[in-house]
């Protein structure tokens, strides 16, 4: 069970990571907020017309649905064929999203943005601003990911359980 876990918490990182990366490419503006404070105020990203406002909230949702359906799918696909608890579940998801949150930080954002730096990372005017070598910065970030991940694993569970016990087991 939790090598299946690993494995989909893998292919969810994979999701997350591409997700991200069109973002970036597509609508910088929406992920300003999660760059440091210096290169924040030292990006020159144009402000967005109110098209590419909705294009990238229109992304960001249909993303979402798509990237939280997976989670959902993970649990019921392996749980569908067994009765298991709550906690069983809890645990399923909690690893899954949980390797998500590793990856993210190991790979996404010290390896990918602090150590290698590629171009497709830096904002427009942040050339060599010191915030993309902050592995603290970085490092807080997981912190705060470990609570939602946590929260968000809680959620999901139940979701998979109570779909789990009222429609597909009973």
């Amino acid at each position: 069970m939790m090598l299946q876990a690993l494995g989909y918490g893998l292919i969810w990182s994979v999701m997350w990571n591409v997700y991200v990366f069109l973002i970036l490419k597509f609508y910088p503006f929406s992920m300003l907020h999660d760059y440091p404070k210096d290169i924040q105020a030292a990006a020159t990203i144009e402000k967005p017309s109110k098209a590419q406002e909705k294009a990238a909230k229109r992304f960001g949702a249909v993303g979402g649905l798509i990237i939280f359906g997976v989670l959902l799918a993970f649990g019921l696909l392996r749980f569908h064929s067994e009765q298991a608890s709550f906690l069983q579940v809890l645990k399923y998801i909690f690893i899954i999203a949980m390797t998500w949150n590793v990856v993210d930080l190991l790979v996404m954002d010290w390896l990918i943005v602090c150590t290698i730096t590629p171009k497709w990372i830096v904002l427009s005017g942040t050339e060599g601003c010191m915030g993309y070598k902050d592995y603290l910065y970085h490092f807080k970030g997981f912190l705060l990911g470990c609570v939602y991940t946590s929260i968000m694993a809680l959620l999901f569970s139940g979701i998979d359980y109570a779909i789990l016990r009222l429609v597909i087991w009973k």
